[in-house]
């Protein structure tokens, strides 16, 4: 009986999960519009790079 239960959850629960689609906007805008998705990822990169960059010891000549 346990057995039955347990196969049609299981089952139930795959058709719930085949049947769901995430609707993001980030997801969104990088299928729909990829040029500002690809810009902004690389702005972003590109501002961790900077501020990483700022933590860099600087060489002190005397």
């Amino acid at each position: 009986m346990h057995h039955l239960i347990f196969l049609v959850l299981d089952t139930y629960q795959n058709q719930m999960e085949a049947g769901y689609q995430e609707q993001s906007m980030l997801t969104n805008l990088f299928t729909q519009n990829k040029f500002w998705g690809w810009t902004g990822l690389t702005a972003i990169a590109i501002a961790i790079g900077i501020i990483l960059w700022s933590f860099y010891p600087k060489d002190e000549t005397k």
